[in-house]
């Protein structure tokens, strides 16, 4: 598998690739386009992926740990049976992504939109049906 380290892929475009088990360490991944894009298994660590954008793409089962993604966006992506660990999602924006098995821990989701719902609206309806 691919390994990037310390890599600058800022403004990068990943366009009808392949790089399942990739791993990205320590790297710049700012206003980066992945589409229609297989990354499944992919590992990022240590990365910074603000107003990164996501269509298209297989992220299943990646490991997404250390990582700030303020601002990006997914659009029409499998995220299934992924892990984001110690992660940085504010102002992200999530739609029609499957988030199946996904965990996500130890993260800032502040202003965290899911299909057009923000994150705190889905918390406290969560909350609010488990008082019932």
């Amino acid at each position: 598998p691919a390994l990037f380290i310390k890599a600058d892929l800022s403004r990068a475009s990943f366009v009808d690739v392949a790089l399942d088990d990739v791993a990205i360490e320590n790297a710049n991944m700012r206003r980066l386009s992945v589409s229609d894009a297989d990354l499944s298994g992919a590992t990022f660590t240590n990365v910074r992926a603000d107003a990164a954008t996501s269509d298209d793409a297989s992220l299943q089962r990646a490991r997404i740990i250390n990582a700030s993604l303020s601002g990006a966006v997914f659009d029409d992506c499998d995220l299934s049976q992924a892990t984001l660990s110690n992660i940085d999602l504010r102002g992200a924006r999530i739609t029609d992504v499957d988030l199946s098995g996904v965990v996500i821990e130890d993260a800032n989701i502040t202003g965290l939109v899911i299909d057009g719902v923000l994150i705190e609206d889905l918390l406290h309806a969560r909350t609010t049906e488990k008082k019932r």
